[in-house]
């Protein structure tokens, strides 16, 4: 199985249910220094768009 993030990079996914988990923990992190509040939502949108893409891959 295969997806593509937001870069345009192909990711092949072998284990869907740990890459599941993995994607929904990253897509809740968050630095605790405020002046990396750009960077914070770049990642949240990368990890959240990663995310729904392996749950569409579930529903098959």
């Amino acid at each position: 199985m295969k997806i593509i993030d937001l870069h345009g990079k192909e990711i092949t996914v072998t284990d869907l249910n740990l890459a599941i988990l993995q994607a929904d923990d990253y897509r809740h992190y968050r630095h605790t220094d405020p002046t990396f509040s750009l960077l914070d939502e770049e990642l949240r949108a990368y990890w959240e768009d990663v995310y729904q893409k392996l749950m569409l891959l579930r529903e098959g």
